[in-house]
């Protein structure tokens, strides 16, 4: 399965930087308006994507982002997100990425994520280890006090900043790109993520901050499911005072 997911994301990373770095500013107003060409990206990608998984497992079921979704009563099922940091890749910032996630049942199994531009490949299998390129990756050992913390960005003229987090963390950063800050807390080099849960955003991240040490729950510390309403994602040392914090504050 992961050989199979692995060949789809990259397939997807060749049509994003084919659009990347292409795209026409139309200026109405004071908005910057790219959603046709990047509408154009993610749905070529999805599908590219959806193809070559359907190909070898007619039988799952498939969650897209965007159009793409069958249910098929399978105990498998496919999440993906074509295309995963639109406004960055919208105005020529290359943290962008591609994320397939397998749930069995309410487990997830597998994640790959891929970021065409960094030409970087995190992906996980269940019990097998996390890893980047194919090298082993780990999270870190930091406390909170010198722990990076990844915040939502700019939505529905809201911040999605956690802020009884602020003042006991080390750092924050607004990234924008689930796929990305996933993969930043699982090698290492970030270790708090909080956010809403949207399957297609996070089923690859979830399983790959597992096999790389870390913890994920929701935001009472109850082990993530796939309806669960949102996700604490840390570097696992952290984690149950992030919970206790978010919680006092509630």
């Amino acid at each position: 399965m992961i050989k199979i997911a692995i060949k789809a994301v990259k397939e997807a990373g060749k049509i994003l930087l084919n659009y990347y770095g292409n795209i026409k500013e139309n200026y109405k107003g004071i908005g910057f308006d790219v959603g046709n060409v990047v509408t154009k990206a993610d749905l070529e990608s999805e599908e590219r994507i959806m193809n070559i998984l359907k190909e070898k497992f007619p039988n799952h079921n498939f969650y897209g982002e965007e159009k793409i979704r069958e249910d098929n009563k399978s105990e498998y099922t496919w999440y993906v997100d074509p295309l995963d940091g639109t406004s960055n890749f919208s105005r020529n910032i290359p943290l962008f990425g591609i994320s397939i996630g397998l749930v069995k049942g309410d487990k997830p199994v597998l994640g790959i994520l891929f970021f065409p531009v960094l030409n970087l490949l995190i992906y996980a299998e269940k019990n097998k280890g996390a890893f980047a390129n194919g090298k082993r990756i780990n999270v870190s050992n930091r406390d909170l006090k010198n722990a990076l913390y990844y915040s939502g960005g700019y939505y529905n003229r809201k911040l999605g900043t956690r802020t009884e987090i602020l003042n006991k963390i080390g750092f924050i950063k607004i990234i924008d790109a689930s796929s990305f800050e996933f993969a930043q807390i699982a090698m290492g080099d970030a270790e708090l993520y909080i956010l809403t849960n949207v399957l297609h955003d996070v089923a690859a991240g979830v399983i790959i901050v597992q096999e790389a040490g870390g913890k994920v729950t929701d935001y009472n510390g109850k082990e993530w499911k796939p309806n669960s309403i949102g996700i604490v994602a840390s570097n696992k040392k952290i984690h149950n005072e992030v919970i206790r914090i978010l919680n006092i504050n509630s």
